[in-house]
Protein backbone atom coordinates (compact mmCIF):
# COMPACT_ATOMS: atom_id res chain seq x y z
CA UNK A 1 0.00 0.00 0.00
CA UNK A 2 2.63 2.27 1.06
CA UNK A 3 4.70 1.36 -2.51
CA UNK A 4 1.37 2.21 -3.97
CA UNK A 5 0.96 6.02 -2.74
CA UNK A 6 4.76 6.84 -3.79
CA UNK A 7 3.83 6.33 -7.39
CA UNK A 8 0.84 8.36 -7.52
CA UNK A 9 2.77 11.15 -5.44
CA UNK A 10 5.37 10.85 -8.01
CA UNK A 11 2.96 11.11 -11.07
CA UNK A 12 1.01 13.69 -9.69
CA UNK A 13 4.00 15.73 -9.00
CA UNK A 14 5.34 14.85 -12.56
CA UNK A 15 2.21 15.97 -14.00
CA UNK A 16 2.24 19.71 -12.54
CA UNK A 17 5.32 19.97 -14.61
CA UNK A 18 4.22 19.27 -17.49
CA UNK A 19 1.58 21.65 -16.68
CA UNK A 20 3.43 24.67 -16.05
CA UNK A 21 5.95 23.42 -19.18
CA UNK A 22 2.84 23.46 -21.33
CA UNK A 23 1.22 26.69 -19.78
CA UNK A 24 4.49 28.63 -20.56
CA UNK A 25 6.06 27.56 -23.28
CA UNK A 26 9.86 28.87 -24.21
CA UNK A 27 9.97 31.65 -26.47
CA UNK A 28 12.26 30.39 -28.67
CA UNK A 29 10.49 27.52 -29.72
CA UNK A 30 7.56 30.25 -30.80
CA UNK A 31 9.75 31.92 -32.73
CA UNK A 32 11.70 28.94 -34.98
CA UNK A 33 8.30 27.19 -35.39
CA UNK A 34 6.56 29.98 -36.59
CA UNK A 35 9.74 30.85 -39.03
CA UNK A 36 9.90 27.15 -40.32
CA UNK A 37 6.09 27.31 -40.98
CA UNK A 38 6.26 30.38 -42.93
CA UNK A 39 9.01 29.70 -45.01
CA UNK A 40 7.61 26.49 -45.05
CA UNK A 41 4.20 28.23 -46.58
CA UNK A 42 6.41 30.40 -48.82
CA UNK A 43 8.38 27.14 -50.12
CA UNK A 44 4.81 25.72 -51.33
CA UNK A 45 3.98 28.77 -53.30
CA UNK A 46 7.57 29.62 -54.86
CA UNK A 47 7.33 25.63 -56.07
CA UNK A 48 3.36 26.11 -57.29
CA UNK A 49 4.53 29.37 -59.24
CA UNK A 50 7.77 27.62 -60.60
CA UNK A 51 7.33 23.75 -61.09
CA UNK A 52 5.64 22.88 -64.31
CA UNK A 53 4.23 19.76 -64.97
CA UNK A 54 1.99 18.50 -68.14
CA UNK A 55 -1.53 17.24 -68.63
CA UNK A 56 -2.19 13.52 -70.10
CA UNK A 57 -4.86 12.86 -72.14
CA UNK A 58 -5.68 9.10 -72.06
CA UNK A 59 -7.18 6.86 -74.66
CA UNK A 60 -6.42 3.89 -76.88
CA UNK A 61 -4.61 3.18 -80.02
CA UNK A 62 -4.23 1.16 -82.52
CA UNK A 63 -0.87 0.68 -84.04
CA UNK A 64 -0.92 -0.48 -87.93
CA UNK A 65 0.61 0.59 -91.71
CA UNK A 66 -0.51 3.07 -93.40
CA UNK A 67 -1.99 0.39 -95.76
CA UNK A 68 -3.75 -1.12 -92.61
CA UNK A 69 -5.07 -4.83 -92.57
CA UNK A 70 -8.19 -5.56 -94.48
CA UNK A 71 -10.83 -7.59 -92.71
CA UNK A 72 -13.22 -9.00 -94.20
CA UNK A 73 -17.23 -10.14 -92.90
CA UNK A 74 -19.85 -12.08 -94.56
CA UNK A 75 -22.13 -10.14 -96.59
CA UNK A 76 -25.17 -12.18 -95.46
CA UNK A 77 -26.27 -15.63 -93.39
CA UNK A 78 -25.04 -19.19 -95.13
CA UNK A 79 -22.71 -21.69 -94.92
CA UNK A 80 -18.96 -22.26 -96.11
CA UNK A 81 -19.16 -24.68 -99.38
CA UNK A 82 -15.66 -24.50 -100.15
CA UNK A 83 -12.01 -22.82 -98.87
CA UNK A 84 -9.33 -22.30 -101.42
CA UNK A 85 -6.52 -20.95 -99.03
CA UNK A 86 -5.81 -22.54 -96.22
CA UNK A 87 -4.30 -19.96 -93.25
CA UNK A 88 -1.24 -18.11 -93.26
CA UNK A 89 -1.08 -18.07 -97.04
CA UNK A 90 0.07 -15.45 -99.43
CA UNK A 91 -2.99 -14.18 -101.29
CA UNK A 92 -2.92 -12.29 -104.38
CA UNK A 93 -5.64 -9.28 -105.46
CA UNK A 94 -9.11 -11.13 -106.73
CA UNK A 95 -7.44 -14.74 -105.38
CA UNK A 96 -10.74 -16.84 -104.20
CA UNK A 97 -10.61 -17.60 -100.66
CA UNK A 98 -13.82 -19.03 -99.45
CA UNK A 99 -17.53 -19.42 -101.42
CA UNK A 100 -20.49 -19.64 -99.32
CA UNK A 101 -23.08 -21.31 -100.42
CA UNK A 102 -26.12 -20.49 -103.11
CA UNK A 103 -28.73 -21.75 -105.49
CA UNK A 104 -26.04 -21.34 -108.01
CA UNK A 105 -22.96 -23.32 -109.32
CA UNK A 106 -19.40 -21.72 -108.77
CA UNK A 107 -18.11 -23.17 -112.47
CA UNK A 108 -21.09 -21.88 -114.13
CA UNK A 109 -21.06 -18.09 -112.87
CA UNK A 110 -17.14 -18.77 -113.65
CA UNK A 111 -17.54 -19.63 -117.22
CA UNK A 112 -20.74 -17.32 -117.40
CA UNK A 113 -18.24 -14.43 -116.22
CA UNK A 114 -15.76 -15.20 -118.25
CA UNK A 115 -18.15 -15.22 -121.58
CA UNK A 116 -20.05 -12.12 -120.62
CA UNK A 117 -16.76 -10.08 -119.79
CA UNK A 118 -15.20 -11.18 -123.12
CA UNK A 119 -18.43 -9.40 -125.74
CA UNK A 120 -18.18 -6.16 -126.72
CA UNK A 121 -20.92 -4.32 -129.22
CA UNK A 122 -19.67 -6.08 -132.10
CA UNK A 123 -19.17 -9.32 -130.92
CA UNK A 124 -22.27 -9.86 -129.05
CA UNK A 125 -24.03 -11.59 -131.45
CA UNK A 126 -21.52 -14.80 -130.77
CA UNK A 127 -22.60 -15.68 -127.63
CA UNK A 128 -23.09 -19.29 -127.22
CA UNK A 129 -26.80 -19.17 -125.65
CA UNK A 130 -27.54 -23.04 -126.15
CA UNK A 131 -24.14 -23.28 -124.07
CA UNK A 132 -25.44 -21.24 -121.23
CA UNK A 133 -28.75 -22.00 -121.27
CA UNK A 134 -27.15 -25.48 -119.34
CA UNK A 135 -26.16 -23.15 -116.39
CA UNK A 136 -26.56 -23.89 -113.06
CA UNK A 137 -27.17 -19.96 -112.61
CA UNK A 138 -29.20 -19.69 -108.94
CA UNK A 139 -29.82 -16.14 -108.29
CA UNK A 140 -28.41 -14.77 -111.37
CA UNK A 141 -31.20 -17.09 -113.66
CA UNK A 142 -33.60 -14.33 -114.06
CA UNK A 143 -30.99 -11.73 -115.05
CA UNK A 144 -29.67 -14.05 -117.81
CA UNK A 145 -32.73 -15.30 -118.64
CA UNK A 146 -33.67 -11.14 -119.77
CA UNK A 147 -30.56 -11.09 -121.43
CA UNK A 148 -30.82 -13.88 -123.50
CA UNK A 149 -34.34 -12.79 -124.47
CA UNK A 150 -32.98 -9.60 -126.08
CA UNK A 151 -29.97 -11.47 -127.40
CA UNK A 152 -32.22 -13.93 -129.30
CA UNK A 153 -34.58 -10.60 -130.55
CA UNK A 154 -31.50 -9.34 -132.07
CA UNK A 155 -30.78 -12.12 -134.03
CA UNK A 156 -34.15 -13.18 -135.12
CA UNK A 157 -34.10 -9.38 -136.55
CA UNK A 158 -30.85 -9.76 -137.82
CA UNK A 159 -31.51 -13.64 -139.58
CA UNK A 160 -35.23 -12.42 -140.94
CA UNK A 161 -34.62 -9.21 -141.80
CA UNK A 162 -37.99 -8.13 -142.09
CA UNK A 163 -37.26 -4.91 -143.52
CA UNK A 164 -35.20 -6.34 -146.74
CA UNK A 165 -38.67 -7.45 -148.46
CA UNK A 166 -39.89 -3.62 -147.98
CA UNK A 167 -36.86 -1.90 -148.86
CA UNK A 168 -36.02 -4.30 -152.19
CA UNK A 169 -39.42 -4.23 -153.63
CA UNK A 170 -39.69 -0.48 -153.59
CA UNK A 171 -35.86 -0.16 -155.14
CA UNK A 172 -37.76 -2.75 -157.47
CA UNK A 173 -40.69 -0.19 -158.11
CA UNK A 174 -38.28 2.65 -158.17
CA UNK A 175 -36.09 1.07 -160.92
CA UNK A 176 -39.05 0.09 -163.24
CA UNK A 177 -40.92 3.45 -162.86
CA UNK A 178 -37.77 5.32 -164.13
CA UNK A 179 -37.28 3.30 -166.81
CA UNK A 180 -40.85 3.77 -167.75
CA UNK A 181 -40.06 7.57 -167.27
CA UNK A 182 -37.22 7.75 -169.84
CA UNK A 183 -39.76 6.16 -172.50
CA UNK A 184 -42.41 8.10 -171.42
CA UNK A 185 -40.49 11.64 -171.87
CA UNK A 186 -39.56 9.59 -175.23
CA UNK A 187 -42.71 9.72 -176.15
CA UNK A 188 -43.07 13.51 -174.59
CA UNK A 189 -40.60 14.92 -177.41
CA UNK A 190 -41.90 12.83 -180.08
CA UNK A 191 -45.78 14.05 -179.16
CA UNK A 192 -44.32 17.55 -178.87
CA UNK A 193 -42.75 17.41 -182.09
CA UNK A 194 -46.02 16.56 -183.71
CA UNK A 195 -47.47 19.06 -182.04
CA UNK A 196 -45.83 21.86 -183.60
CA UNK A 197 -46.29 20.11 -187.12
CA UNK A 198 -49.78 20.29 -186.25
CA UNK A 199 -49.63 23.92 -185.75
CA UNK A 200 -47.46 24.82 -188.33
CA UNK A 201 -50.42 22.87 -190.78
CA UNK A 202 -53.03 24.62 -188.98
CA UNK A 203 -51.12 27.77 -189.54
CA UNK A 204 -50.40 27.56 -192.95
CA UNK A 205 -54.29 25.77 -194.12
CA UNK A 206 -55.67 29.45 -192.15
CA UNK A 207 -54.02 31.15 -194.46
CA UNK A 208 -54.53 29.36 -197.30
CA UNK A 209 -58.83 29.48 -196.39
CA UNK A 210 -58.58 33.22 -195.96
CA UNK A 211 -57.09 33.43 -199.60
CA UNK A 212 -59.80 31.22 -201.15
CA UNK A 213 -57.65 28.54 -202.15
CA UNK A 214 -58.97 25.44 -199.72
CA UNK A 215 -62.77 25.40 -197.99
CA UNK A 216 -63.49 26.59 -194.64
CA UNK A 217 -64.68 22.68 -193.95
CA UNK A 218 -61.12 21.90 -194.55
CA UNK A 219 -59.49 24.51 -192.08
CA UNK A 220 -62.01 23.05 -189.21
CA UNK A 221 -60.58 19.68 -190.31
CA UNK A 222 -56.69 20.85 -189.63
CA UNK A 223 -58.03 22.50 -186.32
CA UNK A 224 -59.12 19.67 -185.32
CA UNK A 225 -56.23 17.76 -185.32
CA UNK A 226 -54.47 20.48 -183.72
CA UNK A 227 -56.90 20.05 -180.58
CA UNK A 228 -56.48 16.38 -180.75
CA UNK A 229 -52.52 16.83 -180.67
CA UNK A 230 -52.74 18.98 -178.13
CA UNK A 231 -54.69 16.82 -176.09
CA UNK A 232 -52.46 13.86 -176.82
CA UNK A 233 -49.54 16.20 -175.61
CA UNK A 234 -51.34 17.37 -172.04
CA UNK A 235 -51.85 13.05 -171.86
CA UNK A 236 -48.21 13.02 -172.20
CA UNK A 237 -47.43 15.18 -169.76
CA UNK A 238 -49.74 14.06 -166.72
CA UNK A 239 -48.79 10.83 -167.38
CA UNK A 240 -44.71 12.23 -167.03
CA UNK A 241 -45.48 13.88 -163.87
CA UNK A 242 -47.56 11.38 -162.39
CA UNK A 243 -44.38 8.73 -163.15
CA UNK A 244 -42.21 11.21 -162.01
CA UNK A 245 -44.35 11.60 -158.28
CA UNK A 246 -44.57 7.54 -157.92
CA UNK A 247 -40.73 7.87 -158.37
CA UNK A 248 -40.68 9.90 -155.13
CA UNK A 249 -43.39 8.25 -153.10
CA UNK A 250 -41.24 5.04 -153.31
CA UNK A 251 -38.47 6.48 -153.00
CA UNK A 252 -39.71 7.81 -149.12
CA UNK A 253 -41.12 4.54 -148.43
CA UNK A 254 -37.67 3.39 -149.29
CA UNK A 255 -36.28 6.10 -147.16
CA UNK A 256 -38.89 5.13 -144.39
CA UNK A 257 -37.87 1.12 -144.57
CA UNK A 258 -34.50 2.02 -143.98
CA UNK A 259 -34.90 4.51 -141.09
CA UNK A 260 -37.60 2.27 -139.39
CA UNK A 261 -34.79 -0.99 -140.03
CA UNK A 262 -32.23 1.24 -138.37
CA UNK A 263 -34.26 2.69 -135.55
CA UNK A 264 -35.20 -0.80 -134.80
CA UNK A 265 -31.87 -2.86 -135.06
CA UNK A 266 -30.61 -0.01 -132.74
CA UNK A 267 -33.12 -0.83 -130.30
CA UNK A 268 -32.71 -4.36 -130.28
CA UNK A 269 -28.84 -3.84 -130.21
CA UNK A 270 -29.24 -1.18 -127.07
CA UNK A 271 -31.50 -3.63 -125.29
CA UNK A 272 -28.72 -6.50 -125.54
CA UNK A 273 -26.48 -4.21 -124.23
CA UNK A 274 -28.68 -3.14 -121.11
CA UNK A 275 -29.36 -6.81 -120.52
CA UNK A 276 -25.64 -7.39 -120.62
CA UNK A 277 -24.38 -4.34 -118.38
CA UNK A 278 -27.32 -5.68 -116.03
CA UNK A 279 -26.40 -9.16 -115.96
CA UNK A 280 -22.61 -8.25 -115.61
CA UNK A 281 -23.73 -6.29 -112.44
CA UNK A 282 -25.97 -9.46 -111.17
CA UNK A 283 -22.50 -11.42 -111.35
CA UNK A 284 -20.52 -9.04 -109.32
CA UNK A 285 -23.48 -8.71 -107.20
CA UNK A 286 -23.04 -12.54 -106.98
CA UNK A 287 -19.60 -12.57 -106.02
CA UNK A 288 -19.78 -9.92 -104.04
CA UNK A 289 -22.66 -11.83 -101.31
CA UNK A 290 -20.96 -15.34 -101.87
CA UNK A 291 -17.43 -15.79 -102.89
CA UNK A 292 -14.70 -13.95 -100.90
CA UNK A 293 -11.94 -12.90 -102.60
CA UNK A 294 -8.42 -11.12 -101.47
CA UNK A 295 -8.77 -7.32 -101.39
CA UNK A 296 -5.10 -6.34 -101.55
CA UNK A 297 -1.80 -8.25 -101.67
CA UNK A 298 -0.52 -9.79 -98.58
CA UNK A 299 -0.69 -12.88 -95.90
CA UNK A 300 -4.05 -14.29 -94.83
CA UNK A 301 -5.09 -14.68 -91.27
CA UNK A 302 -8.80 -16.67 -90.53
CA UNK A 303 -9.68 -15.09 -87.61
CA UNK A 304 -11.90 -17.90 -86.06
CA UNK A 305 -11.71 -21.79 -86.86
CA UNK A 306 -13.88 -21.97 -90.18
CA UNK A 307 -14.88 -25.92 -92.10
CA UNK A 308 -17.10 -26.84 -94.58
CA UNK A 309 -21.06 -26.54 -94.03
CA UNK A 310 -19.83 -24.08 -91.35
CA UNK A 311 -22.94 -21.44 -90.61
CA UNK A 312 -21.76 -17.85 -90.55
CA UNK A 313 -23.72 -14.82 -89.95
CA UNK A 314 -24.06 -11.87 -91.64
CA UNK A 315 -21.47 -9.11 -90.68
CA UNK A 316 -19.20 -11.20 -88.86
CA UNK A 317 -15.38 -10.65 -89.41
CA UNK A 318 -13.59 -14.13 -91.25
CA UNK A 319 -10.44 -13.24 -92.14
CA UNK A 320 -7.79 -10.34 -92.36
CA UNK A 321 -5.29 -9.58 -95.25
CA UNK A 322 -1.44 -8.42 -93.91
CA UNK A 323 -0.16 -6.13 -96.72
CA UNK A 324 2.34 -7.39 -98.60
CA UNK A 325 4.20 -3.58 -98.45
CA UNK A 326 4.22 -1.70 -94.97
CA UNK A 327 6.21 1.08 -95.53
CA UNK A 328 5.22 3.31 -92.74
CA UNK A 329 4.05 2.41 -89.28
CA UNK A 330 1.56 5.36 -87.77
CA UNK A 331 -0.97 5.08 -84.61
CA UNK A 332 -4.91 6.13 -84.60
CA UNK A 333 -6.60 7.30 -81.69
CA UNK A 334 -10.25 8.78 -81.27
CA UNK A 335 -10.51 11.10 -78.64
CA UNK A 336 -13.49 12.86 -77.13
CA UNK A 337 -14.55 16.08 -77.92
CA UNK A 338 -13.94 17.67 -74.63
CA UNK A 339 -10.16 17.21 -75.37
CA UNK A 340 -9.57 17.73 -78.35
CA UNK A 341 -8.37 21.91 -77.80
CA UNK A 342 -5.78 20.91 -75.82
CA UNK A 343 -3.97 18.89 -78.30
CA UNK A 344 -1.79 20.06 -80.99
CA UNK A 345 0.65 18.90 -83.23
CA UNK A 346 4.15 17.46 -82.44
CA UNK A 347 2.85 17.18 -79.15
CA UNK A 348 4.90 14.01 -77.54
CA UNK A 349 2.74 10.74 -77.57
CA UNK A 350 3.43 7.96 -74.64
CA UNK A 351 2.47 4.68 -75.61
CA UNK A 352 1.81 0.94 -73.33
CA UNK A 353 1.02 -1.80 -75.94
CA UNK A 354 -1.45 -4.46 -74.51
CA UNK A 355 0.80 -7.18 -76.57
CA UNK A 356 4.11 -6.64 -74.90
CA UNK A 357 4.23 -4.89 -70.85
CA UNK A 358 5.74 -1.89 -70.58
CA UNK A 359 7.53 -2.54 -67.39
CA UNK A 360 9.57 -5.28 -69.05
CA UNK A 361 9.61 -3.91 -72.52
CA UNK A 362 8.86 -0.40 -72.02
CA UNK A 363 6.92 2.47 -73.88
CA UNK A 364 6.94 3.47 -77.10
CA UNK A 365 7.36 7.01 -77.96
CA UNK A 366 5.28 9.09 -80.60
CA UNK A 367 4.29 12.56 -81.74
CA UNK A 368 0.82 14.05 -83.03
CA UNK A 369 0.98 14.21 -86.54
CA UNK A 370 -2.46 15.28 -87.43
CA UNK A 371 -5.96 15.53 -85.88
CA UNK A 372 -9.08 15.39 -87.91
CA UNK A 373 -11.62 19.36 -88.28
CA UNK A 374 -14.54 17.48 -87.54
CA UNK A 375 -15.85 14.43 -85.05
CA UNK A 376 -17.04 11.01 -86.48
CA UNK A 377 -20.22 9.98 -85.53
CA UNK A 378 -19.79 9.47 -82.16
CA UNK A 379 -18.33 12.98 -81.51
CA UNK A 380 -14.92 11.88 -81.16
CA UNK A 381 -11.77 13.01 -83.27
CA UNK A 382 -9.78 11.26 -85.17
CA UNK A 383 -5.76 11.90 -84.54
CA UNK A 384 -3.17 10.11 -86.01
CA UNK A 385 0.06 9.48 -84.45
CA UNK A 386 3.88 9.46 -86.19
CA UNK A 387 6.27 7.27 -84.79
CA UNK A 388 9.74 8.65 -85.32
CA UNK A 389 11.50 5.58 -83.40
CA UNK A 390 9.57 3.17 -85.34
CA UNK A 391 8.76 0.72 -82.93
CA UNK A 392 12.00 1.28 -80.48
CA UNK A 393 10.90 1.21 -76.76
CA UNK A 394 12.45 3.35 -74.14
CA UNK A 395 14.28 0.50 -72.97
CA UNK A 396 15.91 0.17 -76.45
CA UNK A 397 13.80 -3.42 -77.74
CA UNK A 398 12.80 -3.25 -81.14
CA UNK A 399 9.30 -5.15 -81.53
CA UNK A 400 8.69 -6.59 -84.39
CA UNK A 401 5.95 -5.49 -86.54
CA UNK A 402 3.89 -8.30 -88.04
CA UNK A 403 0.36 -7.55 -86.95
CA UNK A 404 -2.26 -5.05 -85.93
CA UNK A 405 -1.14 -3.84 -82.08
CA UNK A 406 -3.22 -1.82 -79.47
CA UNK A 407 -2.70 -0.29 -76.08
CA UNK A 408 -3.47 2.87 -74.39
CA UNK A 409 -1.49 5.67 -74.88
CA UNK A 410 -1.18 9.18 -73.06
CA UNK A 411 -0.71 12.39 -74.72
CA UNK A 412 1.25 14.73 -73.20
CA UNK A 413 -0.10 18.37 -73.49
CA UNK A 414 1.00 21.98 -72.64
CA UNK A 415 2.64 22.01 -69.46
CA UNK A 416 1.31 24.59 -66.25
CA UNK A 417 2.41 25.39 -62.99
CA UNK A 418 -0.01 24.22 -59.92
CA UNK A 419 -1.09 28.05 -59.73
CA UNK A 420 -1.83 28.45 -62.79
CA UNK A 421 -4.13 25.81 -62.75
CA UNK A 422 -5.75 26.76 -59.61
CA UNK A 423 -5.95 30.64 -61.12
CA UNK A 424 -7.54 28.44 -63.90
CA UNK A 425 -10.18 27.19 -61.83
CA UNK A 426 -10.93 30.37 -59.59
CA UNK A 427 -11.32 32.27 -63.16
CA UNK A 428 -13.99 29.58 -64.12
CA UNK A 429 -15.95 29.69 -60.27
CA UNK A 430 -16.02 33.95 -60.64
CA UNK A 431 -17.18 33.99 -64.25
CA UNK A 432 -19.77 31.25 -63.21
CA UNK A 433 -20.99 33.66 -60.14
CA UNK A 434 -20.98 36.58 -62.56
CA UNK A 435 -23.42 34.78 -65.29
CA UNK A 436 -25.49 34.48 -62.43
Amino acid sequence: METNRNILEQIHLRSEEVNDVLENPPHWLIRWGSTVIGLLIILFFVLAAIVKYPEFIPGTIVISSQNPPEKIEAVLNSKIEKIFVEDHSDVKIGQPILLLQSNANYEDVSLLKQLVDSLTSDNILQFPIQRASAFRLGEIQEDYNAFAKALQDELLFAQLKPYDAEGLAAGRNISDYENRIINMRQQYAIEEAKLQLTEKNYKRSELLERQGVIAALELENEKLKLLEQRKNFKNIQLSLSQLEESVLNFKKVQTGVQINKSKDQSNYSAGSLLMLVKLKKSIIQWEHNYLIRASIDGKLSYLQFLGVNQFVKAGTTLLSIFPTNRKVIVGQMHIAAQNQGKIKPKQKVLIKLDNYKYQEFGIITGVIHSLSLTPDKDGKYYVEVALPKGLETSYHKKIDFNQELTGNADIVTEKLTLAERILAQLRSILKYQNYE
